[in-house]
């Protein structure tokens, strides 16, 4: 305390922190290098393609996912685990002139570069080191680890859906061979002509309106796991199976006109004939929604090997401004703020410190 009391030590004491500090503030000079990532949406580009296979597409293409891939995906990925292990690796960090295990080396990358969003969605890679040549080749590492775990996760979901919807489309071929050869064989063995000329107009369109509802109801069900209740689509495709069970309400009341009878007059065996015929058409439907589907998925497994997945709209380069070592500018800060409340704001105010009255 005695020290302390002297204000001349303090003054002193106060001086050479400071010099140290102001020191330590500019060496040694601290770098930063900045990469700016552009998150892409493979599924944006195959939206004309996509319409030119057939305009029901766009409508069950969300059957089997097609989200767009959103920023804080992006941000998620640079920040996990794999990207730091990939940079690690690349760099070759741990071992012989670097770190003794990958422990360490991770813990030097958390504070060495942080990922972060700008605004419009840009993912910024930011690398403050002490070493120039160091600071790009981490913030170039990191670049690159992204975008292959962008790509490398964008290929496990394409090949995930690409076996589905292949299964389903050969279950759905099979469906087609199924209903069509009972259709023929009910046919031949009553002897009845082509649906269409046997049952009029009337079967044609009960049939239709059947297999649609069918496969809206499909669509549906599907749209209900994987969407939430207030989505746009998923309201949609209710009204429109609401629609089609109105329809068929109204079909199904015994009438007679002009044309002849409705489907709901016809005889028993027409009544089968035309269960069989909904079944075929339902069953083509099916089908139709499959192999538009799988042509989506080629398309979009084509553009994943032939377009990167994360654009790089400013590579990595450091910042030309001159920059301080920020922990010494805030002890700085504290030291001259300690000497201004001990120095000047104490003796002012006739408060007591180490013993005594300042002087």
């Amino acid at each position: 305390m005695t020290v302390l009391a002297d204000a001349r030590w303090r003054r002193r004491a106060y001086a050479v922190a400071v010099l140290i500090l102001a020191v330590l503030t500019v060496f040694p000079q601290p770098y930063v290098a900045r990469a700016k990532l552009l998150p892409q949406d493979s599924s944006a580009g195959l939206g004309s393609t996509l319409n030119a296979l057939g305009g029901q597409l766009q409508g069950f293409a969300a059957l089997f996912g097609g989200a767009k891939q959103q920023t804080d995906m992006y941000l998620a990925v640079g920040r996990s685990s794999e990207v730091g292990d990939a940079v690690i690796k690349a760099l070759k960090l741990v071992g012989p002139g670097g770190y003794n295990d990958a422990t360490s080396a991770r813990v030097a990358l958390a504070k060495k570069v942080d990922v972060h969003t700008l605004t419009g969605g840009i993912v910024e890679v930011e690398v403050r080191a002490q070493d120039a040549e160091q600071a790009e080749k981490l913030a170039g590492a990191y670049v690159t680890a992204i975008g292959d775990r962008i790509v490398a996760l964008g290929k496990d979901r394409v090949e995930r859906k690409r076996a589905i919807v292949m299964q389903r489309f050969k279950e759905a071929g099979d469906r087609v061979v199924e209903t069509e050869t009972a259709l023929n064989n009910f046919r031949r063995r009553n002897r009845l002509a082509e649906p269409q000329a046997e049952l009029g107009a009337a079967l044609s369109v009960r049939a239709g309106l059947e297999a649609r509802l069918q496969a809206k109801q499909v669509e549906l069900d599907t749209l209900q796991k994987v969407q939430g209740p207030e989505n746009p689509q998923l309201m949609a495709v209710q009204t429109e199976v609401a629609s089609l069970r109105a329809q068929i309400a109204r079909s199904a009341q015994p009438a007679a006109g002009a044309a002849g009878p409705n489907v709901a007059g016809l005889s028993e065996v027409s009544g089968e004939y035309l269960n069989l015929y909904r079944d075929y058409r339902f069953a083509q439907a099916l089908y139709e929604v499959y192999a538009r589907s799988s042509e989506e998925v080629a398309v979009e497994t084509l553009a994943g090997e032939t377009a990167a997945s994360v654009q790089v709209i400013e590579a990595p380069r450091l910042d030309a401004d001159r920059k301080y070592n920020i922990a010494a500018v805030a002890l700085l800060a504290l030291v001259i703020l300690g000497a201004i409340f001990t120095e000047i704001y104490a003796p002012a105010t006739g408060i007591r410190l180490f013993g005594k009255r300042a002087v």
